[in-house]
């Protein structure tokens, strides 16, 4: 019943019917319709009664309607269909249009607005955890000379602050080079400066919009204008 009569019902219905929301789509729609109409036979089926195929569309049809899916009846839940249908809550995609940029002449989207540009959390939190790993398994010297660095003393302001000599510190900083590479392979340097995949695929599309928005400048601009900026 559910694949000969009631599935074939739903799929003339549904798309004509039900209203996506979010991103849903059609076809997600009807699987997510014959999901909910799987469940009804089988109550009825454990409750003993009888139900014609049309019976079961048509409810299954009225869920839908109101939002319901076979996952979730709520409408407290701000990802709920049936929350977004009373609109008290929406999904926007990032790449969303949420104002105007008129330097670029270009659209400004949701993701532009999210991303604030600092470097990638994980990155961060990775190479941290690499640097205690090193530290704890080596010279205790090395995280004086690493401090150092980092506030962006020299190696001999580094000796004179510790009581060292310098050209002690400075042999130690040498070999410090030496065990990072082996602790952390010859590609370390290249890796902390690689640009993440998905900030490269964010900063193409940006640098994209900002070379259309100089075309557009430029073919505004007269042609005296234009002949004395290319001298």
């Amino acid at each position: 019943m559910l694949v000969d009569e009631i599935a074939p019902r739903l799929r003339s219905v549904i798309p004509r019917c039900v209203k996506t929301v979010g991103a849903e789509d059609t076809e997600e729609l009807l699987q997510d319709a014959i999901t909910i109409a799987a469940q009804m036979l089988h109550s009825v089926e454990q409750a003993g009664k009888q139900v014609t195929p049309g019976n079961i569309a048509y409810y299954v049809v009225l869920h839908m309607k109101s939002g319901r899916r076979s996952q979730c009846a709520s409408r407290a839940d701000v990802m709920a269909p049936g929350t977004q249908l009373d609109d008290k809550s929406s999904v926007l995609s990032v790449e969303e249009e949420v104002g105007y940029d008129p330097e670029l002449d270009e659209p400004i989207t949701l993701g532009q607005l999210l991303d604030g540009g600092h470097e990638d959390p994980s990155t961060v939190a990775a190479r941290n955890a690499d640097w205690d790993a090193f530290v704890s398994s080596h010279d205790y010297r090395y995280a004086l000379i690493l401090e150092g660095i980092i506030e962006g003393r020299t190696a001999k302001e580094t000796a004179a602050k510790h009581g060292d000599a310098y050209s002690r510190i400075y042999k130690l900083q040498n070999q410090m080079a030496e065990d990072v590479r082996a602790f952390m392979g010859d590609d370390a340097i290249a890796d902390c400066v690689r640009v993440p995949a998905w900030a490269g695929t964010v900063n193409a599309e940006r640098e994209r919009a900002a070379c259309r928005a100089q075309r557009k400048r430029e073919s505004r601009l007269p042609r005296s204008r234009k002949s004395k900026g290319g001298k």
